[in-house]
Order: structure tokens, then C-alpha cells, then sequence
């Protein structure tokens, strides 16, 4: 377990912030209006919900106000806000800590034919409601897989690791790092989110590029559902059929829990250096990360930022440096003003492998008018990857509310995708007068297409539940402009709640009733997470 205190209502560890910089808030203050009120935590109340008789059950049982508070909602925008404003409408009747797979059974066993609800938590990181308790008549349990973690087996020979579902991503790296391997996965949310978190909900990691994502990385898993025990072997390659063990994965706990994962490893690399260029505008940006993807250079990391988020970077600090400055007055002089993108090129290996890599994607960079930053900006990112979430409750503080929405789109769709998506929240709260800023960047490309990674933000209100709906009616705008631009509702962040009534549009009828005929085989009685993935209900407000 982390030694750590998680945060209860904002991301993260108590013990961490990432301040907003003066530049930001002039930015925000030009870009969105002046900061609405602020919505700070110091009136954090736990709502007295009394929890509904449990049948007896195996493992840690707690039935205490902080910890099932703390289990009721994930971490997207509006669960942070209404924690915060003492808005929860529903608690976890108690939050249960299996030890094992046999407990985990156990606690299947005890629920049936009760009309218990079982929600699986990992490192409760959703941003999409797919760890959250809704109202209901049921009872719920928030089954935490926290006691189940660490490395179980590994095999140096296959690189082959065998971890609990409730592993983090520094205990994932510290486990492998003593045999000198490593598993290369690094979302956003690394430093909380668990392996099998990973898994159920289809995680990509920042250097997907090179390590890929996670469905390239579990090898084989044990499932637990009420149906019973499965067991998926670790295996290279088959042909027995379908892969069943995409069936599980991304299936957000909806047809059973992952108790075991299988995970494919590799040796550490001696080093990983990012490099920072400026290339003149978007278009070229788009044309320089498709050049290097059928390149076949061995990159980890490709992320291009468009221009609203390079002006950012540039003001924050992650190109704040006399020769970034220079670079800028440079790309002016040559009459490009404010289009100029910021990409990041990273990659791993030998040093003499990492510098051959790197001249090769600065020739063919330089192609398209690229200007070299060096790898400082790179050695900035590094840094500071994991403590960007942070920013969002310090802007929270201070009057301003941000969230973020992903995609993938083929490369001849994606400025057009890019630009819809970007229309659509930009003119989402106009008849409220007020303004939207939005931000993107490509941070996992792929040989036919890219991911479009967006950030915006607006201005909170007095009342919470006016804030909510603002964020409602811009989540709905973003959403309907992807399925116009034909591009998928979720790149990584997983279905959840809040995506399920745009899943329909992306799987087919045919393939809902599919999915649908695996929940009721696996899960008859609907026990498990019963609201993800299948429940085209729009409950962006609850």
C-alpha cells in the first residue's frame, strides 16, 4: 500500500499542489473572463447516509463516513465538485478489501440472490463515473483491490510478470526495476491507477509508441465473475479463436474482476530523452508526427501540441528559455506569428542509440521548417508529467473549472476532427455569455491515425449545480461532435457511465446485444458495476 495520503475531494496526495504561474492566470483571465467564485474544500461535509444491511462477508469490511465518502465518487471534474460541495447523493454502504482471489469468491458467493451491487475500485482514478455510486434501493459495496497487489512471479527468461489487480504504477516499477526490467506504461495517472485499473478499462500509457498499450502488454489474466472462475494463460500468439482476453479487457469490471495479470516486460533501457522542436503550424506538426510514424524510427514518445497549447506551454514554462524565445522570434521573422507548434520527441536506449534516433527525427522535422529547442523543455515535461492533474483544483480555487476529452481519429480526419470538436465547445455556453477556451495536442499516434488529447476550461459558479451543468452541456457537445467526425468517444480514459450513451453509435446494435448477452452469461444477476458500458442512460448530472 502507498504510505501516501490520498486526497479526499482533488487528485492525488495531500502532500503535493502544482500551483498556477501568474502567466496562466492572466491567460485564463484574457482567454475565458475573470475567475468566477472560488470553490475550495475547506467546507468539505460527509453526508449522513446510513448504510443498508450487508450479508456477511469475507475480507476488511469498513463501514466508516470518510471511507466510503472516499469510494463514492472517481476523480473526474463534477466528483471533485460535489465532494467538495456536500452534494453526494450516495455512498457505498461499506467498502470491502479482499486479500485473494478466494475472498473476492467469497464475497461474490455471499451477495447472490441479496441484491447487493458490487462496484471494483482500483486506484478510483475514473474521469468517466465508472467507480461511482448512484442513488438507488439496492445496496452497493466499493470493492477495493488494494490488499491484492504486488509482484506474484516473474519469469526473466519470457520477461513474463504476474501482478495483483491492485498494484500501482511506482510499485509496478520498483518490483521490475530490481530485476532490471521494465513495463513501460505511464498514464497520466501512474503514480495511483492499478494494473488491473489498466486492464478493465483499456489504459494507453504516455510512451504507448514504444512499449504499446495495455492490451499489447497483459499476456494473460484470472478472472473472477459470479459465473465463476476464468482463467486466460499467458501465451505469445494464438489462433484458438477470438481473443477472449479482449473481451475482459476494457469491460470496466461489467463482466467479472481481474484478480491476476500476466504482463509482458522488458529490460530498462539506459535512458529516455525527449526532444523539443517548433514547427511553423498545425498542419505541418500533423504532417511531421505521420513522416516519423512511417519513419519506423525507434521512438517512445510522440506528442504535438496545436497552437492555443504551445502559447501556454510557452507562458508556463515548458518552453520558457532564452533559446525557446529566440526560436519564437525566429518563426516571426519568417512572418509565422501565432501559428507555431510545439512537438516533443522522445525516445529510449544506449546513448549512442537515443542520439541516432533523435538526428534522425530532427532531418525529418527539419523538413517541415522545424526549429530545434534542444532537450530542455523535454527534461521540463519529464519532470512535471504526473503533477499536471494537480493544477486543476488549484484553478478550482481560484474561479476556474477544467476538464479534459480524448479521441482517436484516422490522420485524413483528424484536423477536421480537431477543428469540430474544438467549434463545439467553444459555442457550447455562448447563451450564457460566456467564453470556453480549448487546448490540444496528439500524444498517441499510430500508422493510420492519431489520438486528439483536448483541455478546456470555463468559468465555475456560485452554485455547484449550475457548474455541473455547464460542464453537462460541454461534455454533450464534445461527445455529439466526435460521433459526427466519426471518431471514437474514448481513446484511454474507458466508457464509464458518462460515455455509455454514445457507445452505441461506435459498437452497433448487433454489438451491444453482444455485449450485453457476455454480461448475463458472466453476471446474471447484474451484480457487477451494472451502469457502465450498457446503460445508455444520460446521467451526466448525477
Amino acid at each position: 500500500m502507498n504510505t501516501k495520503t490520498r486526497r479526499l475531494g482533488g487528485w492525488g496526495f495531500e502532500s503535493e499542489t502544482f500551483e498556477p504561474s501568474p502567466q496562466l492566470i492572466q491567460w485564463l483571465t484574457e482567454n475565458v473572463g475573470p475567475p468566477g467564485p472560488a470553490l475550495g474544500d475547506t467546507d468539505l461535509k460527509i453526508p449522513k447516509i446510513r448504510p443498508q444491511t450487508l450479508p456477511s462477508l469475507p475480507g476488511e469490511v469498513c463501514t466508516e463516513d470518510r471511507d466510503r465518502l472516499f469510494h463514492a465518487r472517481g476523480q473526474g471534474l463534477i466528483d471533485i465538485i460535489r465532494v467538495r460541495s456536500g452534494t453526494v447523493s450516495a455512498l457505498p454502504d461499506a467498502v470491502v478489501r479482499p486479500s485473494d482471489a478466494d475472498e473476492v469468491i467469497g464475497i461474490l458467493d455471499a451477495c447472490k440472490g441479496s441484491g447487493v451491487r458490487i462496484v471494483p475500485w482500483g486506484g478510483g482514478t475514473s474521469v468517466t463515473g465508472g467507480v461511482n455510486i448512484l442513488s438507488g434501493d439496492q445496496p452497493i459495496i466499493s470493492l477495493d483491490l488494494e490488499r491484492m497487489s504486488g509482484l506474484i512471479d516473474f519469469d526473466s527468461i519470457s520477461g513474463l510478470a504476474v501482478f495483483g489487480p491492485g498494484t500501482t504504477g511506482p510499485q509496478v516499477e520498483s518490483a521490475l526495476a530490481e530485476h532490471g526490467f521494465t513495463l513501460g506504461h505511464f498514464p497520466q495517472s501512474w503514480e495511483l491507477a492499478t494494473v488491473g485499473g489498466w486492464a478493465a478499462t483499456r489504459s494507453s500509457g504516455q510512451e504507448s509508441l514504444g512499449y504499446g498499450r495495455i492490451e499489447d502488454l497483459v499476456a494473460g489474466m484470472d478472472v473472477v465473475a459470479p459465473a465463476g472462475r476464468w482463467r486466460l494463460p499467458a501465451l505469445p500468439g494464438s489462433a484458438a479463436g477470438p481473443d477472449l482476453r479482449h473481451l475482459v479487457m476494457g469491460s470496466e469490471g461489467r463482466l467479472g474482476i481481474i484478480t491476476e495479470a500476466t504482463l509482458r516486460t522488458r529490460q530498462k533501457p539506459e535512458q529516455t530523452a525527449v526532444h523539443a522542436c517548433l514547427v511553423p503550424d498545425l498542419e505541418r506538426g500533423l504532417d511531421g508526427i505521420r513522416a516519423l510514424m512511417w519513419s519506423g524510427l525507434p521512438l517512445c514518445m510522440l506528442r504535438l501540441s496545436d497552437p492555443p497549447e504551445t502559447e501556454v506551454a510557452m507562458t508556463i514554462g515548458l518552453g520558457a528559455s532564452r533559446f525557446a524565445s529566440l526560436a519564437q522570434r525566429y518563426l516571426r521573422f519568417r512572418g509565422i506569428k501565432d501559428q507555431a507548434c510545439l512537438i516533443l520527441v522522445g525516445t529510449s536506449g544506449s546513448e549512442l542509440e537515443v542520439a541516432d534516433a533523435l538526428e534522425g527525427a530532427r532531418n525529418i522535422l527539419r523538413s517541415r521548417r522545424a526549429v530545434s529547442l534542444g532537450r530542455g523543455p523535454g527534461r521540463h515535461w519529464q519532470r512535471d508529467r504526473f503533477r499536471h492533474p494537480y493544477l486543476r483544483e488549484a484553478l478550482m480555487d481560484r474561479g476556474w473549472a477544467t476538464d479534459t476529452l480524448e479521441t482517436a481519429v484516422p490522420w485524413s480526419r483528424a484536423a477536421l476532427c480537431r477543428t469540430e470538436v474544438r467549434r463545439a465547445l467553444e459555442t457550447a455556453l455562448e447563451d450564457e455569455g460566456e467564453r470556453t477556451a480549448v487546448l490540444c495536442h496528439v500524444s498517441h499516434p499510430y500508422i493510420d491515425g492519431t489520438s486528439l488529447y483536448f483541455t478546456f476550461f470555463f468559468r465555475n459558479t456560485s452554485d455547484p449545480e449550475a457548474t455541473i451543468k455547464r460542464w453537462a452541456r460541454l461534455k454533450r457537445a464534445a461527445s455529439d461532435a466526435l460521433v459526427r467526425s466519426e471518431a471514437t468517444i474514448t481513446h484511454h480514459h474507458g466508457v464509464g457511465v458518462w460515455h455509455a450513451p454514445w457507445l452505441r453509435n461506435e459498437a452497433g446494435e448487433l454489438g451491444m446485444k453482444i455485449l450485453g448477452d457476455a454480461a448475463l452469461r458472466m453476471d446474471p444477476e447484474r451484480m457487477l458495476n451494472p451502469h457502465v458500458l450498457l446503460d445508455p442512460t444520460d446521467r451526466l448530472m448525477e
